[in-house]
């Protein structure tokens, strides 16, 4: 004998209680199972139920889809006819205004009819369009350019959604030195337009 027991001879030491008579092996896996549980029951930590808003109405979720600008040329912008006289060294400039009214600076004589240019631009109705402008340069045609200096007006709202859209006018003025050479100049404007 090697001094262990097996499970047979286990079975036959029973262990007496107030309840009865138990067998060693079916008392050490009850103890087994009794301590697992207890384990369990000790490890699981203490969750609180999850609660909605308890008090007042739930907030609500908005978006606002608005259409996409479209911005489309009009009219072109013209100067007139602007004839060199006696030109400041500094030079003189000529602008025309978003309402079309031409001023012409000291030693020039301007003709012709003048006029801003006008766009034309669509997206939802109500909303407030910013306009943007930069500076670009005039080729002449003999040669030469002319620094053009845009006009915008103020923000645009939008008075339908889509067509007709509103149309917007945009100045500007060039300097004339008294070393510009005569000719036809023109160039590209550069006007954007946004969502405020």
């Amino acid at each position: 004998m090697d001094g262990r027991l097996g499970t047979a001879e286990l079975d036959r030491r029973r262990i007496g209680t107030k309840w009865g008579y138990f067998s060693m092996t079916n008392f050490l896996r009850m103890a087994a199972v009794a301590a697992t549980a207890a384990a369990a029951v000790t490890a699981a930590p203490a969750v609180a139920a999850p609660v909605g808003v308890t008090s007042g109405p739930k907030p609500t979720a908005n978006a606002r889809i608005i259409k996409p600008l479209t911005l489309t040329r009009v009219r072109d912008l013209d100067f007139g006819t602007i004839v060199m006289d006696s030109v400041p060294v500094g030079g003189s400039a000529v602008s025309v205004s978003t309402a079309s009214a031409r001023s012409c600076g000291a030693g020039l004589t301007c003709s012709g009819t003048a006029q801003s240019a006008q766009y034309n631009v669509r997206g939802t109705n109500n909303q407030v369009v910013q306009v943007f402008a930069t500076n670009v340069s005039l080729t002449g045609s003999n040669g030469g350019s002319l620094t053009f200096t845009p006009a915008v007006p103020g923000n645009v709202t939008l008075t339908s959604s889509g067509a007709p859209g509103n149309n917007f006018d945009v100045g500007g003025s060039i300097t004339v030195l008294p070393t510009t050479i005569d000719g036809v100049y023109s160039g590209d404007m550069e006007v954007t337009v946004d969502y405020l």
